[in-house]
């Protein structure tokens, strides 16, 4: 409770220094963006840190910290005795405010309790997660230090866990300790922050009823946190009996569970894991399905940041702000600001960066065109506003990019591993319905000539596809491609007829109309881009494209869904005609509320795993009191200029943990791991070779020369060793000084050259 305490006093005071600078952004927006102040300052905390700890001496830790904390007061101070209407502004937003910190605390506790269940930093990718954030730890300079590849920068995007570091430097809590709460931190605000998008969005025009924008920031909150895919629903069903025969038809592995419940929810261990593996070859990951799960992944910590790049699309979106490179120029706060934010986002998930970029872009183009010009010259022009802010981020994440070592990237056509109706409806079906029931209701205005554009353009799309596997002699996967035609083929008519009503409600000046149109609209271009071509890495297929790209379109269309439904809400008096009203209302509540079923089953389901409950991550250690006698041994002693030296754990597998859980570097864990950061670089394989000699020949003097030539200063000997050498390996370094002894572990230093051991 006091870590809990501590964490939330440490974010309140990150939000309200930053109430006046966030301000200067969203001025313009119904919010104000009182509700973005947080995910705001820790941008500034964090981009600050790393700017400034890698281009200076002054060290990253928490005396730069305070530093920039107090610059941050400061500067609010000066806005509010240079400028006394922004600090009226805000205070006029006071009940939103009140209302948002409320929302804000209530899923942070929520968020901890789930979190609670199952707290261990182990299995999965957690290991990895822990590394990063005990990297970050270590370091007194970012770049962080690979705590899994000495000697070099961690070349993996971890802004977003130097962000929860920073808390945790404030608060004083460990890693264990900041690896729950940092997922409760991401959680809690992008929560409170899509709940002030959604009402900025809706009132873009004028609402008729003052609950409306209450009713689209709930509905938001519901469809982004709580709302799960249609096979966690289905889980559930099947397992309790219902529709058993029914549910293998569709093809998810795993579905249904057996029938088997304790008090209505499945036994099956992990039962909630089949909702993300859908499609075949991929991980189909929504954010509720995150936070049962608890790793602590980039894309997590990066959704309070693409919350808030959704709004500063807002204002340019709607049109009536000036759109040129001058207006940076005259508020060269909120110009910071910006590039701070889209900065942040390269270096904590840089994938969102495409994304929320693009969906700038493509607004400020809109705002163009409604102004009258022509195409080519809206995009010339958009290009121009745009240039300042992405100059500035490119600067400042600039540190960052140099010490990244990235595999090679391209763009492959999709000739197999396409969506099939059924999986993918299983997939978007929860949030399709509010989006299908708004637009009936509402009937959007569908401009002829403008959907026949659109239509052409989604079309030449789908023909540019066709084309091209004919011409890379792959023909065969326009046949092959089946029942997935379905599925292209409604994505493009669902796109052209998206399109064409955003622009329809947009040049009817109907902003809040056009705007949860247009974020529908851009997620269907993410979702049918995908099913034309993958990303070619080392991941192979399609998984990390639809991995990374599909968590941005459910962000996009759960805030969609709630302004269309909230404006049904506010537009129509009366829900007829029946006939229509009537069926969505019922497929609305099974569909849709049926889903936001699989969080609380999920938590319950993770409540009986047996693990120690609470929030460190690091408590389940405590059965090996020889390795956590060994963690504290290599804390207090070791720093990241050390090297200590561990067998190779094999990825997921849970290996490495003492330089996962201090920060202290190893010569090379996780390989898999590094060759998805790095590419196929020589080095992995012969640090993998150095380490297998090391252990397997002992201490002789070649081995000691060679550990030193890699800067390796000490040799730890636990049970993993024990595992993959032999039972004698601790024997093999008698001729060593031994450092630290405890049951089961042993940890010996590596002489320096003429040393007399």
């Amino acid at each position: 409770m006091v870590d809990l305490l501590a964490w939330y006093v440490a974010l309140l005071g990150v939000g309200m220094a930053s109430l006046l600078p966030t301000a200067l952004v969203f001025e313009r927006l119904r919010s104000g963006g009182v509700l973005y102040a947080r995910p705001i300052g820790l941008v500034w905390l964090g981009v600050g840190c790393w700017v400034i700890s890698d281009l200076t001496p002054i060290p990253y830790g928490l005396g730069l910290i305070l530093f920039l904390l107090a610059a941050l007061v400061g500067w609010s101070v000066w806005l509010a005795v240079r400028t006394p209407a922004r600090l009226d502004a805000v205070m006029s937003r006071t009940p939103l405010l009140l209302v948002g910190e409320a929302l804000f605390l209530g899923l942070f506790l929520l968020i901890a309790l789930v979190r609670a269940q199952a707290p261990a930093a182990y299995a999965t990718e957690k290991p990895m997660d822990l590394m990063l954030l005990t990297s970050v730890r270590a370091s007194d300079s970012l770049p962080a230090t690979d705590a899994w590849f000495s000697g070099a920068p961690l070349s993996y995007y971890h802004l977003g866990h130097v962000m929860v570091d920073i808390v945790g430097r404030l608060t004083g809590a460990g890693p264990g300790i900041e690896f729950n709460l940092g997922l409760a931190m991401a959680g809690a605000i992008a929560g409170a922050a899509v709940f002030a998008l959604a009402g900025d969005a809706l009132v873009l025009t004028r609402p008729r009823r003052p609950a409306s924008v209450w009713i689209a920031g709930a509905l938001a909150v519901a469809g982004l946190l709580f709302l799960s895919t249609e096979v966690g629903f289905i889980d559930l069903l099947g397992a309790n009996g219902v529709g058993r025969g029914l549910w293998p038809h569709l093809g998810v592995g795993g579905v249904p569970p057996p029938q088997s419940t304790q008090d209505g929810v499945p036994t099956q261990f992990w039962w909630w894991w089949h909702a993300t593996r859908i499609l075949p070859g991929t991980i189909t990951e929504f954010p509720t399905f995150s936070i049962v799960l608890g790793d602590l992944h980039a894309h997590v910590l990066a959704l309070p940041l693409a919350v808030v790049a959704v709004a500063v699309a807002l204002p340019t979106f709607e049109g009536m702000s000036q759109l040129s490179w001058r207006a940076w120029t005259r508020r060269p706060g909120a110009l910071l600001l910006v590039g701070m934010l889209f900065a942040a986002l390269v270096m904590t998930n840089a994938w969102d960066t495409l994304i929320y970029g693009l969906l700038w872009g493509a607004a400020t183009i809109v705002a163009f065109l409604g102004a009258g010009w022509r195409p080519v010259p809206a995009l010339l022009l958009a290009a121009r506003y745009l240039a300042l802010p992405a100059g500035l981020a490119l600067l400042l994440a600039g540190p960052f990019l140099r010490g990244l070592e990235t595999p090679s990237l391209g763009v492959g056509l999709l000739t197999a591993e396409w969506s099939d109706p059924a999986r993918f409806l299983l997939v978007w079906l929860p949030l399709l319905v509010p989006l299908l029931a708004a637009a009936v209701m509402l009937r959007p205005r569908l401009p002829r000539g403008t959907a026949l554009a659109a239509f052409a353009v989604a079309g030449g799309s789908i023909a540019a596809w066709m084309v091209a596997t004919i011409v890379a002699d792959e023909q065969t996967a326009i046949a092959d491609r089946g029942i997935g035609w379905f599925v292209l083929i409604g994505l493009g008519l669902a796109l052209s007829w998206l399109a064409a009503s955003t622009w329809g409600a947009y040049r009817d000046g109907d902003r809040g109309q056009s705007v949860w149109l247009a974020l529908a609209t851009f997620a269907a271009a993410v979702v049918l881009v995908l099913e034309l071509v993958y990303l070619e890495d080392e991941l192979g297929g399609r998984l990390n494209g639809i991995f990374k790209f599909w968590y941005a379109a459910w962000l996009l269309l759960a805030v969609a869904g709630a302004v269309g439904l909230a404006s049904v809400y506010d537009r129509v008096p009366k829900l007829e005609p029946w006939r229509y009203s009537i069926p969505l209302a019922v497929a609305l509540i099974l569909l849709s509320a049926g889903a936001l079923l699989y969080g609380p089953a999920a938590t319950v389901a993770r409540s009986r795993e047996g693990q120690h409950r609470g929030l460190d991550g690091l408590a389940y250690l405590s059965s090996d009191p020889g390795l956590v006698a060994a963690i504290n041994w290599a804390q207090a002693n070791l720093d990241h200029h050390d090297v200590l030296l561990e067998a190779v754990g094999a990825d997921y597998q849970g290996g490495n943990i003492v330089s996962a859980a201090t920060g202290i570097p190893t010569l090379i864990g996780w390989p898999g791991h590094q060759i998805q950061w790095r590419g196929k670089i020589p080095a992995i394989a012969e640090r993998e070779n150095v380490v297998a000699r090391v252990y397997q020949e002992g201490a002789t003097e070649d081995v000691r020369a060679l550990a030193r030539r890699y800067g390796v200063t000490h040799v730890y000997i636990g049970s993993e060793e024990r595992t993959q050498f032999g039972a004698s390996v601790a024997a093999r370094f008698d001729a060593w000084p031994a450092v630290f002894d405890a049951p089961g572990v042993r940890i010996v230093a590596v002489p320096e050259a003429g040393a007399n051991p």
